[in-house]
This record gives structure tokens, C-alpha cells and sequence, in this order.
């Protein structure tokens, strides 16, 4: 493994990120949005009283599921479960944002003619595909740390009292956003080389790349539907599982990226 080789080309491809006004506000807005979102509907929650559609057997079964918020207000149990209903985006966002940057890395290469003559230089397969996916995973997951520390900040104006925004940054979550989060992000990087490698239109490879966002978006919606109740024990499971498939598609992907094709072949 030749190091220098991999920070020459990654930071060719961070330069072309910030040179790429669409990259850029697909990195940045995402996580906007997430974050600002919950906390205004914390604050028109505040603002109209505290009113609610959650029935008390909501908050009971909530409750029974994590007792640890056994002693908070039913005003405090209610912005825990809005709050951590918005915390599963902060997972999808590993997800999403790689899949453009890494998709627009390699076909727009492609494209743009300039892939072949890396492609032709000593440079090994692994080394090349390595800084493209640094440079795909370090602003993702940069991105979503950065928003959940503005969100985690933000409910400290928003919510109701300490304990609240303690119940945010538990054990729990702390592995997800920092762990799975990262992990998550490197399987949307390697999906979308392999893709990108068989494809020649980003726009379809982001389409194909952006399906793995659905199991997350279904665990979402059943945990806002009552259906799922996320614990430390799912994430912990979780985590181990996204590793090993990780390391799977990571080799799939290098086998896959056939240098030689897209040096003789591609149209």
C-alpha cells in the first residue's frame, strides 16, 4: 500500500468536491434540514401548550420499553419520543450523502475523460478506490456529527429541562451516531463503486445506490408508527452485521472494478 499515492489522490478529490457547487449543497443541506426541523417541532410544540396526539397508553408503553425515563413529566416523555423519532435521519444521512459523492467520482470521471489516465499510471486498484472512498465518507460523516452536535446544542435552548437532552446523548446513541453512522457510510460508498463501475450515468447509479436507504427510511416510519422501538441491544446487533457486510462488499467491490475494461472498452 502505497500511502502517498492514496493522499494525492484524495486530495484531488476533495478539491473537486469543493470546486462542485451541487456536492456541496448536497453535503450541507441534508443535514440543515434534519436538524432544524425537530427543534422548531419542539419549539410550536412549546408554543401551543404542549398539545399532543399521544394517548397516555403511547407514553406508558413508551415507557415500559425504556424505563430509565420512568421518573420524567408526560411533557418530558413526549419530547423524548418527538425528538428520537428525527435521530434515525441522522443514520440516513451517512447514507445519502456518500452515494453522490461517489457516484459523481467515478463516472464523472468517466465522463469527463479523466479516469483513463489514472487508470494508466502504477496507481493499484486498492489504493485508488481507498481515496475515493475517504473522500466520500469523511464529509458525510463529518456532516452528520456536525448536525447532530447542532441538534444536540439546539435542545439545550428547546427543550424542557436537562434530563430531556440527556436522554438524547445516551450510550444508545452515541454508538449509532458514531460507529454505525461511519459504517453505514462506507456501505453506500461501496455499493455505489459497484455500481458506478458497471453504469455509465450517475444518474442512474444514484438511483440504484440510494436503495439502501430503505430499510432505514421503513425502520423510521415504524418507529413513528408504535411498530419498532429502537434499544441498545438492536443497535448493537446492528452494528456487528453492518461491519461483516461492510467487509464483504468491500471486497466485492474491488474484484468488481475492473481497470482494465474501463481503460479498453468503455464508451
Amino acid at each position: 500500500m502505497n500511502f502517498a499515492r492514496v493522499q494525492a489522490v484524495l486530495a484531488k478529490e476533495l478539491l473537486e468536491i469543493r470546486k462542485n457547487r451541487t456536492l456541496l449543497l448536497t453535503i450541507l443541506l441534508p443535514p440543515l434540514i434534519i436538524t432544524l426541523l425537530p427543534l422548531g417541532i419542539v419549539v410550536a410544540m412549546g408554543s401551543s401548550g404542549g398539545r399532543n396526539n399521544l394517548s397516555a397508553d403511547d407514553i406508558a408503553r413508551y415507557l415500559l420499553a425504556f424505563p430509565e425515563l420512568a421518573g420524567f413529566s408526560p411533557g418530558e416523555v413526549i419530547q423524548v419520543i418527538v425528538l428520537r423519532q428525527f435521530l434515525v435521519m441522522y443514520l440516513i444521512l451517512p447514507l445519502i450523502i456518500p452515494t453522490s459523492i461517489a457516484t459523481a467520482s467515478i463516472i464523472g470521471e468517466k465522463v469527463l475523460r479523466s479516469l483513463e489516465p489514472l487508470l494508466a499510471t502504477p496507481i493499484r486498484t486498492v489504493e485508488l478506490l481507498l481515496a475515493k472512498a475517504i473522500a466520500a465518507v469523511v464529509p458525510a460523516v463529518a456532516a452528520t456529527w456536525l448536525a447532530y452536535a447542532i441538534f444536540y446544542m439546539g435542545t439545550h435552548i428547546t427543550v424542557q429541562s436537562a434530563r430531556v437532552q440527556d436522554a438524547l446523548l445516551n450510550s444508545m446513541w452515541l454508538l449509532a451516531i458514531l460507529i454505525l453512522a461511519p459504517l453505514l457510510s462506507l456501505l453506500s460508498v461501496s455499493l455505489s463503486v459497484i455500481i458506478s463501475s458497471r453504469v455509465n450515468d450517475p444518474r442512474v447509479a444514484q438511483q440504484l445506490a440510494g436503495l439502501v436507504v430503505i430499510p432505514l427510511v421503513l425502520v423510521a416510519v415504524g418507529q413513528i408508527a408504535g411498530f419498532v422501538v429502537l434499544n441498545a441491544a438492536i443497535f448493537g446487533v446492528v452494528t456487528v452485521l453492518i461491519a461483516l457486510i461492510d467487509l464483504v462488499v468491500l471486497y466485492i467491490g474491488v474484484q468488481l472494478f475492473e481497470r482494465e475494461t474501463i481503460l479498453t472498452r468503455w464508451k
